[in-house]
């Protein structure tokens, strides 16, 4: 009986040893097989430290259309750019801002870099309206600007009730890495030129004069309007072609365009052998103004006396067949410094002095005048 026994038990240690030993020996292989899987597919590690593609560009902003009614056009743009792709991504929303609700039919577009986004609207309720959107992909060669373009068939009426027949806003954005590596903040220092007393009218060539001297041009702003400076009568000459008065003149003087002043400065600079050359930069968004700042090129442009209050046409001249708008609080000022931590740009007032202005207010002031400026290098 013992020996009967015996044989059991040990039957039974045999089997469980057995037993013991498979589940090992399966246990080894499986752990074998991850550890090869592991080893053959990619590092989760590695994966993680490349990290998603640099965004090398990202910018937005506002394109605004001349303050000219209660009616205006507003474009909210934004581009990116990734690391290492030569394509610029935009989108672009275009709306109407308008105290009262307006129910005239209506059609306009939006153009991006002469791609057009058409629509037509029936009705527009309250005081936002969104227009019509877009979105697009651009090939980036070096710097690259984008040409923007709104319309809307409206009729709207001047604060001199002058009818207008549809509204535009024009821009330009200046897409480049280049001004995605602008320093935060960049002061130019020049002589600082008061028009007063002899040139009461005379902001925009005491203007030019202020950035001829800081460029090393011996030139005095009573000799530049005199013999420099194309002027016509106040109330017959486009603004956009002469001087309209005489800026020796305190009334019936309404000043000038950028188109003027870039005449006036090539001429001097011509006459005087100077290498210089002033260009018309009308139209293009405010970081193309501060990237000019930071390589250290003053900028004359045209927007208000007063910030605090909005552009308004005062009265409508017709010449040679086209619209002419004269505002007032109107000026013409040169932009020397930016600060992006304290959102605040640095001006030369030929009315005043130099001084401090609120970024965003001086942005939306340039853009309701017209996005007027002139660059001399």
């Amino acid at each position: 009986m013992r020996k009967y026994l015996s044989c059991i038990i040990l039957i039974v240690l045999c089997v469980l040893c057995a037993t013991i030993f498979y589940v090992k020996a399966v246990s080894f292989e499986d752990t074998d097989a991850d550890t090869n899987t592991t080893s053959s597919a990619p590092s989760s590690d590695k994966t993680d430290t490349q990290g998603p593609p640099k965004v090398t560009i990202n910018k937005s902003g506002t394109i605004l259309s001349e303050y000219l009614s209660s009616s205006n056009l507003r474009v909210e743009w934004s581009i990116y750019k990734l690391e290492n792709e030569n394509a610029l991504y935009i989108s672009a929303d275009l709306y109407l801002d308008t105290p009262e609700q307006i129910t005239k039919a209506s059609s306009g577009y939006l153009s991006i870099n002469g791609e057009k986004r058409e629509f037509t609207t029936k009705t527009m309720v309250g005081t936002t309206n969104l227009l019509t959107s877009y979105s697009g992909v651009y090939e980036v060669l070096g710097e690259s600007k984008i040409e923007v373009e709104a319309y809307i068939d409206l009729v709207s009426y001047t604060q001199s009730n002058d009818r207008l027949d549809g509204i535009f806003a024009r821009g330009a954005i200046v897409a480049s890495e280049e001004y995605a590596k602008m320093p935060l903040s960049h002061q130019i220092v020049l002589n600082h030129i008061s028009k007063f007393p002899e040139l009461p009218s005379g902001d925009e060539i005491t203007s030019l004069c202020m950035v001829l001297n800081y460029l090393q041009y011996d030139i005095d702003k009573c000799e530049l309007s005199d013999l420099y400076l194309d002027k016509g009568p106040a109330y017959y000459t486009n603004i956009f072609e002469a001087n309209a008065g005489n800026p020796y003149d305190t009334y019936n003087s309404f000043g000038c365009m950028p188109p003027v002043i870039v005449n006036a400065a090539n001429k001097f600079i011509n006459i005087n052998g100077g290498k210089s050359y002033a260009t018309d930069i009308s139209g293009t968004n405010a970081d193309m103004l501060y990237y000019e700042i930071s390589c250290g090129n003053p900028v004359i442009v045209w927007a208000c006396e007063e910030f605090d209050t909005t552009p308004s046409v005062f009265r409508t001249v017709i010449i040679n067949g086209k619209t002419i708008y004269l505002k007032s609080n109107i000026n013409t000022l040169v932009l020397i410094g930016y600060d992006f931590e304290s959102k605040t740009v640095t001006l030369a007032n030929p009315s005043g002095t130099v001084f401090d202005l609120d970024m965003e207010l001086f942005e939306e002031r340039y853009a309701q005048t017209g996005s007027y400026a002139v660059l001399i290098k």
